[in-house]
């Protein structure tokens, strides 16, 4: 699995996409997750630990395994964006709307470990949206 992939109660973890990105078996990463989803996986973070690829490839990525959870009726959240990521899905692509972002995987566990009750209710309140706008 060139995921690296690793549970916090009943949030799933997903890492490694630093180097998943150099690794040709990055297009399996969509198999692995739905091997979890089938497994009754609903949570997710997706560790950007390291990532300073920013380009299409990369991108496309992130949204095919962001798909294939929402179609599972699951959520994922990105978590540890390094200044090009947090820049690049902020100020370039501007998706604050399509991820939740938070600064650590803790913070996104947590997120996350709040339960999905009402996850698919938009009741406007952006507050869960945890992108810090004091950081440099």
């Amino acid at each position: 699995m060139p995921l690296n992939v690793r549970s916090v109660g009943d949030v799933v973890i997903l890492s490694n996409f630093a180097r998943l990105m150099n690794d040709p078996r990055y297009v399996d990463a969509a198999r692995d997750l739905d091997e979890l989803l089938d497994r009754g996986a609903k949570r997710f973070v997706i560790d950007l630990t390291g990532v300073r690829e920013t380009g299409a490839s990369f991108l496309g990525l992130l949204m095919t395994l962001t798909r294939r959870i929402r179609q599972g009726r699951g959520e994922a959240v990105l978590a540890n964006p390094g200044r090009e990521m947090k820049a690049f899905l902020l100020d370039e692509i501007q998706m604050e709307e399509y991820w939740d972002i938070f600064p650590s995987i803790e913070e996104a566990v947590a997120f996350q470990s709040r339960g999905m009750d009402g996850a698919d209710d938009d009741d406007g309140d952006d507050s869960a949206n945890s992108v810090p706008t004091n950081q440099g």
